[in-house]
């Protein structure tokens, strides 16, 4: 899908060469105290949560005084920031601790990554020069690469066993909602402006339904290949509920009664077995041993120093709608502008700002167990 609202997410230019060329790469407004240095060893669990850390403080310092924060057109971009910050610091406690936090910022950061990137997504285009979407790769990058390797999914496959008649019951009631959300959805499809962002949200969320569904079967593996999809859906349709809220009143009612009613849990409540697993899974220092191109990915995360990642995480969480209430011409035309919609294209603006696949092998059930598989042990026994 080629139209406007991919500029931001589908670059031309690979990920490293962004981030040798963002402000901080070429002496524009860099801290003193900042030290560029690549660290060679494997990403870690906790490794993966700082480096989530640095990337919304590169992406405050891309934005700052360059998108305003009194404008309400940005007022997704900006909320999504801070909520992303917020959720780190939540995921942070949780590794630390071994405990539900874990899981709990996961569901958090997982709607505002996705709103983040879909705000973004569609406002790139009137910030031409704002270098956002580095941060935006590599908090994408460490975001899915957690949740990969140490989600809940990775959990209940770790804990083995059967699947309980609890967890078939939870299946079955999350795969009759996920047919009623997309009949819902199908049903006001009509109600969205033809070629506009409201068409396209309708369409993601029917799509990310369509490949919830391909996950068949009851057993462990099924089970936890459902859990790994059915959260990608919910987390972006939590997300786009703060995109219609802001940008489209008038289709916000008929959103709402499809999407907003939706009350089936996330991530940290879709199984309680998940949730034991965490209090005695020493993951903390676990490796990842099959990075890949992480490093690459996430190269511009170098240049934020402490110092300065404190400053930009306290600028960002001091956010607040209510003040940003100025009118964007520029914005608003990217908000209303006309889009193409491509019907076998069913990527959320997630999905195409992570630079990822690691997602595609839990999509049929196998969820194997090497590193590139269902992101089962690592080999590394003694850490667990």
């Amino acid at each position: 899908m080629n139209s406007p609202f991919r500029k931001a997410v589908i670059v031309a230019l690979g990920a490293s060469y962004l981030c040798m060329h963002a402000p901080h790469a070429r002496g524009e407004d860099k801290p003193a105290d900042a030290k560029p240095k690549h660290d060679a060893k494997k990403p870690t669990a906790a490794s993966l949560v700082a480096d989530m850390g640095k990337s919304v403080a590169f992406i405050a310092h891309a934005a700052k005084d360059k998108i305003s924060v009194k404008s309400k057109e940005a007022r997704p971009f900006w909320s999504a920031l801070r909520d992303c910050s917020k959720a780190v610091d939540q995921l942070e406690a949780g590794v630390k601790a071994n405990d539900e936090n874990t899981l709990k910022g996961l569901d958090a950061l997982g709607v505002s990554v996705h709103q983040l990137a879909a705000a973004w997504g569609v406002l790139s285009g009137s910030h031409e020069g704002v270098e956002v979407t580095p941060g935006l790769k590599s908090l994408s990058k460490s975001y899915e690469t957690f949740l990969f390797h140490f989600g809940p999914s990775v959990a209940r496959k770790k804990m083995g066993g059967e699947v309980t008649e609890a967890e078939k019951a939870q299946l079955a009631a999350a795969r009759a909602e996920v047919k009623s959300i997309k009949a819902q959805l199908k049903a006001i499809e009509s109600k969205a402006k033809p070629k506009s962002y409201q068409q396209r949200f309708v369409h993601d969320i029917v799509g990310l339904c369509d490949e919830t569904d391909k996950v068949t079967g009851n057993d462990l593996n099924a089970y936890c290949a459902y859990l790994f999809q059915y959260n990608r859906l919910k987390y972006t349709a939590l997300a786009y509920n703060s995109l219609v809220d802001d940008w489209f009143p008038d289709f916000s009612k008929d959103w709402g009664t499809v999407v907003k009613e939706n009350k089936t849990p996330g991530a940290g409540e879709f199984s309680n077995t998940a949730v034991t697993y965490y209090k005695d899974w020493k993951y903390s220092s676990q490796p990842v041993h099959k990075a890949g191109d992480y490093y690459e990915v996430t190269a511009c995360v170098s240049v934020i120093s402490e110092s300065e990642e404190a400053t930009y995480e306290s600028y960002t969480e001091s956010y607040s709608e209510e003040t940003a209430t100025e009118e964007s011409a520029e914005e608003l035309a990217q908000v209303t502008e006309e889009v193409s919609i491509d019907e076998d294209d069913h990527e959320s603006f997630a999905d195409e700002s992570d630079g990822t696949d690691i997602d595609e092998s839990m999509e049929d059930g196998s969820a194997d167990e090497d590193d590139d598989g269902g992101g089962e042990d690592d080999g590394d026994d003694e850490d667990e």
